[in-house]
Order: C-alpha cells, then structure tokens, then sequence
C-alpha cells in the first residue's frame, strides 16, 4: 500500500490571534488509513476529534480555553459541512464573547432556513428558523448571527437568569464613557420585533426590559435577579458618594430608605490585574477599608456577598434581611 501524503493543515485564527492547525482528512490521498491514524491518535489521548474528519494535537486543544474550544469546534463544523448554516444561539454567544453563565454550549448551533427541513445530529444542534439580511454578519470570515439576534434566540430558549447575564454584558454602559456599549435595547426590541411570532418570545421580551445597562458585571446580574425573586425593595444602581474629601465611589445597590449600600464582591477585584491597578493585595484591602469607614461617616451601612450568596436568592434573602431589607415584595 502507497504511504500516505502528509496531512494538510488549515490554519484558523482563534479568539486571541494564535493559530491553531487543524488537519482535514477529506483533504488526504489515503482516507481509509488516515482516518484509522487519527482515530487511534484520539483513542490514545494524542489528538482531540474537533468535527467529523477534523482533529488537532492535544496539546494545541487543551491549550484553548472552553469558549476557544467551541468557537474553533463551531469553525470546523461550518468548514465540513457540504449545506451552509449560519452559527446561532449559544455557538454565536461565543463567537461574541458574551458570557453564558457556566452554560457554554456542547453541541454547535446552526440556523438552517425552515425549507431545508434540516435534523441535529451528535454534536451539531440544528434551528430551522427564518433570517432576515440584517439579523446575519460575517465574524471573523463565518457567517453568524448579529449580536441582537444572538440575544433574543437565548432569551427565548434558555433560564431567565442566564439571559439576563448575557444581555446585561451586551448593553453595559461605561460610566466614564471608556467605551460603548455593544448593543442597545432599542436593536435588540428591533431584532425581537423582526422573529416574530416565535416560541419564547413573552420571555425574551421580559429578559430584555428587566436588563439594565448600569449593572457592571455578571455578579451584579445574578444579585438583581435574585433580589427580584426574594422581592426586597429596587435598589438604586452605581449611586455616586461624594464627601469632604471629594468622591468616595460609586456604589453598585443602594437603598437611600434604608441608607444600607450594596456591594457584590467577587474575587476578581482582589486578584485581577485590571482592577487592582498595580496594587498589591495588601493595599486594595486597606482601600476598600478606607471606602467603607468614609461611607460609614456619611451615614451608610454596608452589606457585601460573593457568587456563593448571589446565586442562591434564600441565601440572598438572609444576608440582605439582616442588613435591614424587607423582603417578599413584588418588583
């Protein structure tokens, strides 16, 4: 038997510009011994199988964070696949960096038009929806769904709280005008309004008038909706402090009836580079000191909790009834 050609390999850009070496068997002269090569490579835990007839070095694959992984697993399939389909629902979260809430997808999602009558098959999840022109854009050379209709096709299909989450990331706007916010409520109402009628689209709806461009990152997402579910009172979002000495900070909650100011603290505000602005630890936990003894003389008390309350509202519900807050509202 003629030894096979080399594979050829087909360089897909990733998420942080690194290539990442794909090798196609369709591509081979040798299909039956080339396919048997890779399989016995995946059974011996040298290579991952990204996509039927599409696998990369172990090494390369682990060295990929989970959003990676699915973004180049969704880029293979699309690359295989003889009928074209537009990445959606989860699959396009990913290509737009949106945040999913532990919920990143296995299987890639693909939107079919209704007429190709199309089934999902292991690993590849097929939505046979109607698209219009303005609800697809070109990501990194792949067709995908438009960040607002990426939006509203979760908002329809998963929890409340993921959705949220998502759309939260979305419309964040930058107090200090750093940046723009990726999409607006208005696109994403203009995106619900073309799908229509569709199942889901009460929720969807709901999720996307409960989001608020204020709330600054996923833990204050989850806290919101979990203060909803136990009903305290609305709090005030980012209310700016002020003393003697000039700003103290902006809070995240804030209930000026209760005089009791909110703050979600996750341990990315302790470790993370970004925030912790070339301080050591020592230094953030004396400024934060400092910030709650200087709102503490202005007449405010001050509650703080991580994800492990934040995400679960009887928890919540406990830590915010002993700060003073009334619960079993309706928002």
């Amino acid at each position: 038997m003629a030894r096979a050609s080399p594979p050829r390999t087909v360089t897909l850009v990733r998420m942080d510009g690194q290539p990442a070496n794909l090798t196609f068997v369709r591509d081979l002269n040798d299909r039956y011994e080339t396919r048997q090569q890779h399989a016995r490579a995946v059974r011996l835990g040298r290579e991952e199988r990204v996509a039927t007839g599409v696998y990369l070095p172990i090494d390369d694959w682990t060295a990929l964070g989970g959003r990676e992984q699915h973004v180049l697993r969704a880029r293979a399939v699309v690359a295989t696949r003889r009928v074209g389909g537009v990445v959606s629902h989860g699959s396009a979260a990913a290509f737009w960096q949106i945040p999913l809430l532990g919920l990143e997808p296995q299987d890639v999602h693909l939107t079919v038009p209704p007429a190709t009558g199309g089934r999902s098959y292991p690993g590849v999840a097929k939505h046979c929806l109607p698209l219009s022109t303005v609800d697809i854009v070109e990501v990194d050379g792949f067709a995908v769904t438009s960040l607002a209709r990426t939006l509203i096709d979760l908002a329809a299909t998963e929890q409340f709280l993921p959705a949220v989450v998502a759309i939260d990331a979305a419309i964040r706007k930058d107090r200090f005008a750093r940046s723009a916010p990726l999409v607006s409520k208005a696109e994403l109402e203009s995106a619900h309004a073309r799908r229509m009628p569709f199942t889901g689209h009460v929720r969807a709806l709901e999720a996307v008038n409960f989001a608020d461009e204020r709330v600054d990152s996923p833990l204050e997402s989850v806290s919101r909706v979990s203060m909803r579910t136990i009903g305290c009172p609305k709090p005030v979002l980012q209310q700016r402090f002020d003393d003697y000495l000039g700003l103290i900070g902006f809070s995240e909650f804030h209930w000026p009836e209760f005089g009791l100011v909110g703050e979600a603290d996750g341990r990315s505000k302790y470790t993370d580079p970004r925030y912790r602005r070339e301080r050591t630890l020592e230094q953030v936990l004396l400024d934060e000191k400092e910030r709650a003894d200087r709102l503490r003389a202005i007449g405010q008390s001050v509650s703080r909790w991580g994800w492990a309350t934040a995400i679960d509202p009887e928890k919540l519900r406990r830590h915010l009834a002993a700060a003073g807050l009334p619960t079993g509202g309706r928002w």
